[in-house]
């Protein structure tokens, strides 16, 4: 929430027309609360124009984009410059270009990790899509616990001997 107002308040700081930077920053919170929502194909189908794309204009899904726009395809949303200098496209989402990157369609602090549809911190191993607990280490499709180690694909005890981890 903190990074759609850090883009917001860039946006209407921005050297464009009070009315531009409003603009801007209603399509950015309608686009994120549809895409949110899930009504993006829903409202798309009433946004599908009935003539082909003008002079300086490229097709964006069924909507039509200004030549100088960034089309986000899976969203069929046009980009302004001056929000594409601050937000990315990434499948169904937006992600802010200082604070976050795409992993596949949901944005990630640049600082995590992409695990499927989730984000691990540092620390945490991915496995399966899902993040394991800090410190735990992923063995085949299971989170191996503190205090266990990965053994033919299990998660065993670890014994004091480190000569032979995997005698239970």
């Amino acid at each position: 929430m903190s990074l759609l107002i850090d883009d917001l308040s860039r946006i209407i700081a921005s050297p464009i027309s009070r009315r531009k930077a409003l603009r801007l920053a209603g399509n950015m919170l309608g686009g994120g609360i549809l895409a949110y929502l899930g009504l993006g194909r829903a409202s798309r189908a009433l946004a599908q124009p009935s003539r082909a794309c003008g002079p300086n204009q490229v097709p964006c899904g069924r909507i039509c984009c200004q030549t100088s726009e960034t089309c986000c395809g899976e969203l069929e949303l046009c980009l302004p410059p001056k929000l594409a200098e601050v937000v990315n496209c990434c499948g169904r989402a937006l992600c802010s270009k200082d604070a976050q990157r795409c992993c596949t369609d949901h944005c990630c602090r640049k600082t995590e990790s992409c695990c499927g549809t989730q984000c691990c911190s540092s620390g945490q191993a991915c496995c399966n899509g899902k993040c394991c607990a800090p410190g735990a280490v992923c063995c085949g499709s299971t989170c191996c616990g503190e205090g266990y180690v990965c053994c033919n694909n299990r998660c065993v005890p670890q014994r004091p001997s480190q000569s032979s981890p995997c005698s239970v």
